[in-house]
């Protein structure tokens, strides 16, 4: 438990950086960008393939 305190007290210390705060937001897009894609994809197979 104590070790996952630690990577938790590291996690908030690099994201209280400036170059942190930057990489989480754009993980953050990258990962809705990823999600958007996705959807589309699937929704464009149902469309196409029509199941």
């Amino acid at each position: 438990m104590r070790m996952i305190r630690g990577y938790w007290q590291t996690m908030r210390a690099y994201l209280a950086t400036p170059k942190g705060a930057f990489d989480a937001r754009d993980y953050g897009r990258a990962l809705l960008y990823m999600a958007v894609s996705s959807m589309g994809a699937v929704f464009f197979l149902k469309l196409t393939l029509g199941e």
